[in-house]
């Protein structure tokens, strides 16, 4: 783990806090269709799903569109799996960017305006009460991300809510997302490599991330051990096609 995050991480405790005291404040708002989503998601990922019996108070978040960004071109490809589910299953569109490490995207107008494109695209098919973006940027994709979820925000409907995945190192010692507008941010605490151990050690001891704006959602994987934490959501990414007995286990 770089030098850097290991000192920030250490940190931690004194700025939890204050965070949790109120003493550092957000003045970013809630956005009331929050408090309508299922208190559990799925993910579905790029593969055949069916969801026809998974219980009603369980949402799915399924990737509805991915998009590649490689050097000047952007490609598009819109799910080709079938997904099927019940009439009165919550659904969440997730669009996917994946950026190219051979060939490192330009980052463009013209990319960010298709990334933005495809996620009022789907929220308008869909008329979703949320959709959700899917990008882990790396570092020197930061501002391009903002970008695209300040322009995104600005051009969706009031009434729709916008959410953002997030690196679980983004809300612990690497944090840069103060400001962002997207309205949900999900910070993913699985497949966190190098910082696993220390940021699994921060949900044990504090059951939750320590920034206020990370503390509304949580990202698990069905199997890496998962932590008791203090969140109004859990969404939960399988590796593999979601199966009753997954399902029976998030219920518990």
């Amino acid at each position: 783990m770089p030098q850097t995050l290991t000192k920030k991480l250490a940190a931690l405790t004194a700025t939890t806090t204050l965070l949790l005291s109120g003493c550092i404040r957000n003045t970013h708002t809630e956005h009331p269709v929050l408090n309508k989503l299922p208190p559990k998601i799925v993910w579905a990922w790029e593969r055949p799903e069916n969801f026809t019996e998974l219980p009603s108070d369980i949402g799915v978040a399924y990737v509805a569109t991915s998009v590649m960004l490689e050097g000047e071109q952007t490609k598009v490809r819109p799910r080709a799996q079938p997904l099927k589910v019940r009439n009165d299953t919550a659904l969440i569109p997730v669009i996917h960017v994946d950026a190219s490490y051979r060939h490192p995207p330009s980052l463009s107008n013209d990319q960010r305006d298709i990334i933005v494109d495809q996620l009022l695209k789907f929220a308008k098919i869909t008329q979703a009460p949320m959709i959700q973006l899917d990008f882990e940027a790396r570092r020197s994709q930061r501002s391009f991300l903002q970008e695209v979820v300040a322009l995104a925000r600005t051009r969706l409907p009031q009434t729709q809510a916008l959410s953002m995945t997030a690196l679980a190192s983004w809300c612990a010692g690497d944090f840069w997302l103060s400001d962002i507008q997207a309205d949900e941010i999900v910070p993913m605490a699985f497949r966190m490599a190098k910082d696993e151990a220390l940021i699994r050690d921060l949900l044990i001891s504090e059951k939750r991330f320590p920034r206020k704006r990370c503390q509304n959602a949580i990202g698990f994987a069905t199997d890496e051990p998962t932590q008791n934490v203090t969140v109004k959501r859990r969404y939960y990414f399988s590796p593999v096609a979601w199966t009753n007995k997954d399902w029976q286990t998030l219920m518990q």
